[in-house]
């Protein structure tokens, strides 16, 4: 069973990711920061009108993405929470739905879900993981986002992948966040990275390094998000979902 046969078309276009086609937003992005300063540093972004606050996901150099998000998302009220980005390999991603559903309740429909397949190898070696070849990733990535999109769309999944499984798996409760949680997938290449975004994102975040599945050019550089969304046009497969709008530079 491959990924695409675990997902299904959705709404033409998440609000968010529209309004964000609209006008420029500013979000922050923290990592190695103690509790005390993430908690502070949170809520002043809220209150200077920040758009959004996101996790990196690297548990053995600082705190843990999720715990933190669940945190905040306690005692913040409208600052989107996200993460930049999970990787799927220090998870299930049957877990991994469960922590974005129940996130998004407590922070009331305010989570975006960022996916990644990983990029440390030390970090995979400390957590006792192989850390596989990149292509051996990105398939693992696909599978896990076959199972992590249905899933918070309300659907029951079974899924056999090569990395991957699941059986007869449902939410209960879903999340709330109407009429999705808007889902970020990471890279570095247009030939993979890309086309899992024209198929099951509604955007991205490009690194162009080797480490990162890309080649070593910036492909976020000031002209290249026309680039971008062209080649989004050409991978994508037929579907009524907007993809030029699911392309941006975080």
């Amino acid at each position: 069973m491959s990924a695409q046969d675990t997902l299904a078309p959705g709404p033409s276009v998440h609000p968010w990711v529209s309004d964000g086609a609209q006008r420029v937003r500013f979000g922050i992005l923290a990592s190695r920061q103690s509790w005390p300063v993430m908690h502070d540093l949170a809520q002043m972004a809220e209150g200077l009108g920040f758009d959004s606050f996101w996790r990196t996901d690297h548990p053995m150099v600082g705190h843990d993405c999720w715990t933190t998000l669940a945190a905040l998302a306690a005692v913040t009220r409208t600052i989107r929470l996200g993460t930049q980005v999970s990787c799927v390999a220090y998870r299930s991603p049957v877990l991994l739905a469960r922590m974005a559903a129940d996130i998004d309740a407590i922070s009331h429909g305010r989570l975006v879900l960022g996916l990644g397949s990983g990029d440390m190898p030390r970090e995979f070696q400390q957590m006792g993981l192989a850390y596989p070849t990149i292509q051996e990733r990105q398939v693992a990535l696909e599978e896990a986002i076959g199972i992590i999109r249905p899933l918070l769309r309300g659907e029951t999944v079974t899924f056999a992948g090569t990395h991957h499984q699941a059986d007869g798996v449902v939410l209960r409760p879903p999340p709330v966040q109407q009429p999705y949680i808007p889902l970020l997938i990471a890279g570095g290449g247009e030939r993979t990275t890309l086309r899992y975004v024209a198929q099951y994102a509604d955007m991205s975040s490009m690194a162009g390094a080797s480490w990162a599945g890309g080649s070593t050019r910036p492909l976020m550089s000031a002209t290249s998000s026309r680039s971008c969304s062209a080649a989004v046009r050409r991978l994508a497969v037929p579907t009524d979902r907007s993809s030029a709008q699911r392309c941006s530079a975080r």
